[in-house]
């Protein structure tokens, strides 16, 4: 049994992570098409515009996080009844945001033109906005329900692979039309189309392997359930949104254009490291639903381990990387300045503490703890409003990186606490000194770089050669790390892979 979850467990996390890895690659190649095609002020726009769009989410109201705690019992039981009536529920709530949608994004169409000084015509912004609506659109009226019941039953496999091939097919098309239509308005709207064949794989092969009974009563206790989960939603959104968001109201678009490229760094360090969680969270929820404390221990602790070494390994290569990155990622284009090397550090820092309580914050989740914990949620979202708004015009870009990096830093610390006196009983300092041990070698690996290694020229060879390197001096420290303080949680690490390979 414990052979089939490490197999499960791998199996979403490995295809989670590519599809992070697919993710990026095309969240690079579709942006850098834009800028070189349109120009900085339309990238800014569709980031702009998304970012708008995306305050719909408020309304949901932490619901998916519920949804997912209020599956995995009954998952685990086999209460088929049970299963039906949460996802009846879940339906039901999305179909009704997915209408209120409709009228959200028509305003945001009309009011975005009118208050916002843009270059671009009220008819240009408004069809613009109408057209990135249409996928969120179809994620809540038709997909998301689907997705989340296939991720609690451990099936993010099946969601991951389609996911994949979608993204492949979109970022194939959309590279090939540029060159016919460049129309970012055509372009858009494909890739909306394309977007479209994914609730039909994921009702397919649900309908295929789940009882589904649609006459089955709803369960209104899922929707009182999910106010306790308002808090994280909001956290969440804010941590996403903000950013942009201040910087449309306080700056232009070119300066939410410099934002979004270096997010393309942040976001796909962060999206492949959450992706690992995507694949472990199922197992510790179900963990927890058993009580299995011993087992959930275990997990818990090579869950913590394998973030802390990812984490500080990709973050701490990419600020040695990221502004010579986007130095070549903007070659040629001169509308605005994109050397922004402090920006760029600070940002990653943030993301890189978000990413360190991953494990923390998931469990909470996992055990369904919203209520108590909301209230945390809601200060790390004041602090990143108040502090970036505050710091915005006298820094800019680098005020709300701030806000955002107070922000996180409070919520990391509040849940390491959280954990020990609320869900398993674990010394705080296993995370201070794991803390203390990969910042130790950290600060060796920087001073042998940016001494001994430094890029002096900036070409696409040598920044792939030093990035190498760069890899391979973190990957050497931090596996001696491993190897010395840390041997249960490595040999947790080295048996769980050898297990796996060893069932093919």
């Amino acid at each position: 049994m414990k052979s089939k979850i490490k197999s499960i467990t791998f199996w979403n996390a490995f295809t989670s992570l590519l599809l992070q890895l697919v993710t990026i690659v095309s969240g690079f190649i579709i942006p850098r098409l834009i800028l070189k095609n349109f120009g900085s002020e339309v990238n800014g726009l569709i980031s702009s515009l998304n970012q708008f769009l995306n305050y719909v989410t408020i309304l949901e109201g932490g619901l998916s996080s519920v949804i997912l705690a209020n599956l995995y019992k009954p998952l685990y039981d086999k209460n088929h009844a049970k299963i039906n009536s949460v996802i009846k529920t879940t339906q039901k709530f999305y179909q009704k945001l997915a209408t209120i949608f409709i009228f959200y994004a028509l305003g945001v169409a009309i009011l975005y033109p009118i208050i916002f000084n843009v270059s671009f015509t009220f008819e240009y912004v408004f069809t613009l906005t109408l057209i990135l609506a249409i996928n969120l659109f179809i994620q809540y009226n038709f997909s998301i329900s689907w997705k989340l019941l296939l991720n609690a039953d451990k099936k993010v496999y099946i969601v991951s692979i389609s996911q994949i091939a979608l993204i492949i097919l979109n970022t194939v098309i959309f590279a090939i039309l540029i060159r016919f239509f460049p129309s970012i308005h055509f372009l858009k709207f494909v890739s909306a189309l394309v977007y479209l064949l994914q609730p039909i794989i994921y009702h397919y092969y649900i309908k295929k392997y789940f009882k589904i009974d649609k006459k089955v009563k709803e369960d209104k206790n899922v929707l009182k359930s999910r106010w306790d989960g308002f808090s994280i939603s909001i956290a969440t959104f804010i941590h996403k949104n903000t950013d942009i968001t201040i910087l449309t109201f306080f700056t232009n678009l070119k300066i939410v254009s410099i934002y979004s490229v270096y997010s393309l760094v942040t976001n796909g360090i962060k999206a492949l490291i959450t992706s690992l969680s995507s694949g472990i969270i199922p197992t510790l929820g179900q963990l927890y639903a058993k009580n299995n404390q011993e087992e959930l221990n275990k997990m818990f602790n090579f869950y913590e381990y394998i973030i802390f070494f990812v984490t500080f390994l990709l973050f701490t290569v990419g600020s040695l990387l990221v502004t010579s990155f986007v130095s070549l990622y903007t070659k040629n284009i001169n509308d605005v300045n994109y050397y922004q090397p402090l920006f760029g550090i600070i940002l990653l820092l943030s993301e890189a503490v978000f990413c360190l309580k991953e494990p923390f914050v998931n469990l909470a989740y996992s055990a369904g703890k919203f209520k108590s914990i909301k209230k945390h949620a809601y200060i790390e979202a004041i602090i990143n409003i108040v502090l970036s708004v505050i710091l915005v015009n006298a820094y800019g870009l680098i005020g709300v990186a701030i806000g955002t990096l107070v922000a996180m830093s409070y919520r990391t610390i509040y849940h390491v606490v959280y954990l020990k006196e609320n869900l398993i009983n674990r010394n705080i300092n296993i995370f201070l000194k794991k803390l203390l041990l990969f910042g130790i070698a950290t600060a060796i690996g920087l001073a042998i770089c940016l001494i001994y290694l430094p890029i002096k020229e900036v070409t696409l060879i040598n920044w792939i050669l030093h990035g190498v390197l760069y890899t391979s001096i973190f990957m050497i420290l931090y596996l001696l790390i491993s190897i010395i303080f840390y041997k249960e949680e490595f040999a947790y690490v080295r048996n769980f892979f050898k297990n796996i390979i060893g069932r093919k």
